[in-house]
């Protein structure tokens, strides 16, 4: 039971702190949460590997492992020889320069960074310990609401630091000068504002359906009284109105504004298709889900036009050309992955290639990251890795929607486990859907959140939640 506190407490410390730091971008800040989750989540995997034995062999989780076995293997030193079979350009380029330094048996590796190859399997072997010990311990509704709660509070401390640099230019992400990365646009303790827009998009999802499940046994009680007395009186209405679960709805619709003056024109449309689909998700009424619209609609333009739209417009006047561009970055990427087609590049080998296989872009920019994150993983994993790495994420995330359709009649029975799910899924989907178009998953906390995310969408699922839980949850 001790250890079983501490993991959970190491994995709540983590989700409480890793944006804080910029994100944990910084190597030494990342490997030391990498080192976090992978020592908490390898100890209760050991501890608990009868029970999650099962779970290893699955598709799921035998996709993920292959990917990240593939990727160290990749940072091993290899004989020129196979490095020739797997890789011929790769083979090609090692030989040239060992003529021009004079060495002979050459071994190397069939990443071109084979360090930071390395790191990134160590980083996936301990989101993939973090993933499954997170799932088991959020089978308990108490985890699950904890787990809300730190999201959500994290969620509105990055929206009020953000609406504040939005509104003072002078603010910059925590001790850097002000000019650093976008000025007068939001970005929280986040350098980079469209990671900034790809984390809030995973937060204020959450914060709402905390909201929810806490409005549930309100509006169960709500109607007991009603029953009783046959009309609710002026202190039973106040109650109502100003109950906790007004924090987490508030907090959601300030991240929302938020991510709004981030002026990250694709985080302001995925959040637009967010809001879609979780209304289209949510089991409630169509008079209930059209009043919070229109609730949610009101705020945003009563404290958004006191800070003003026009410097949000403006952002979109340049989207087309914007979007030519990036087509553009990506079409002359792909040269990268014709020549490594099998094999790829390396993970974190884009940034060094570049410059030379980015022929027609301006000489005075480097780009160490691609602007598409599928782009650059298939760049750096190659074809096969990468085709095995998308079906994992069809599969996964079409399986998951498909149990939620199903549940959405419990869902719609006040099953918090259920609405919690939709949530989760509408989450992860605003970063899967972000990445086409940015490097939002090069964020370590933009990752870690993915992954609880994935565990809790997981656990709620599964949850079997019986009357008596219902009951305690209730009384709760």
């Amino acid at each position: 039971m001790r250890l079983k506190q501490s993991v959970l407490l190491t994995f709540f410390f983590v989700l409480a702190t890793i944006p804080l730091i910029f994100g944990a971008r910084h190597p030494l800040v990342q490997g030391l949460y990498s080192f976090c989750l992978l020592i908490a989540g390898g100890i209760w995997l050991v501890l608990n590997f009868a029970e999650n034995k099962k779970r290893l062999f699955s598709f799921n989780n035998l996709a993920p492992l292959a990917i990240i076995l593939f990727i160290a293997v990749s940072a091993l030193p290899l004989p020129l020889s196979l490095v020739r079979l797997l890789s011929p350009v790769r083979a090609e380029n090692l030989a040239a320069g060992a003529r021009i330094a004079q060495l002979h048996e050459l071994v190397t590796s069939l990443s071109y960074y084979a360090p930071g190859s390395m790191f990134y399997a160590i980083y996936g072997l301990a989101l993939f310990f973090f993933f499954l010990a997170f799932s088991s311990l959020l089978r308990s509704g108490k985890n699950q609401r904890t787990t809300l709660w730190i999201i959500t509070l994290v969620g509105v401390f990055e929206a009020a630091y953000g609406l504040l640099q939005a509104t003072n230019p002078a603010l910059g992400v925590l001790w850097l000068p002000s000019d650093i990365s976008s000025r007068e646009c939001a970005r929280g303790t986040i350098i980079y504002r469209n990671q900034y827009a790809a984390f809030m998009n995973m937060c204020w999802p959450m914060a709402f359906v905390l909201g929810i499940s806490l409005y549930k046994p309100v509006l169960a009680k709500l109607d007991f009284l009603r029953q009783q007395k046959k009309r609710l009186s002026i202190a039973d209405r106040i109650e109502f109105l100003f109950h906790k679960a007004t924090v987490p709805f508030w907090s959601g619709a300030f991240m929302i504004l938020a991510l709004i003056f981030s002026r990250s024109r694709g985080g302001i449309v995925v959040m637009f298709i967010l809001a879609g689909l979780l209304i289209f998700l949510l089991p409630f009424s169509r008079r209930s889900k059209i009043l919070s619209i229109s609730l949610l609609s009101l705020f945003i333009f009563v404290y958004g036009g006191m800070i003003g739209f026009q410097v949000v417009t403006n952002r979109f006047m340049f989207f087309y050309n914007s979007a030519l561009f990036r087509f553009h970055l990506w079409f002359v990427s792909l040269a990268m992955l014709k020549d490594h087609l099998v094999t790829g590049i390396g993970m974190g080998s884009y940034q060094f290639l570049s410059p030379v296989y980015l022929k027609d872009v301006p000489d005075r920019v480097w780009f160490d990251h691609a602007h598409n994150e599928y782009v650059e993983m298939a760049i750096e994993l190659g074809l096969p890795a990468m085709l095995l790495f998308m079906a994992w994420i069809v599969r996964g995330m079409s399986g998951y929607l498909r149990q939620i359709m199903q549940n959405r009649k419990t869902a719609a029975e006040g099953r918090s486990g259920q609405i919690v799910a939709i949530g989760a899924f509408c989450g992860i989907s605003g970063l899967l859907l972000h990445a086409a178009v940015d490097f939002v998953w090069r964020l370590p906390a933009n990752v870690v959140y993915a992954v609880a995310l994935l565990a809790l969408l997981n656990a709620a699922l599964k949850q079997k939640e019986s009357g008596k839980d219902e009951n305690r949850e209730r009384l709760d």
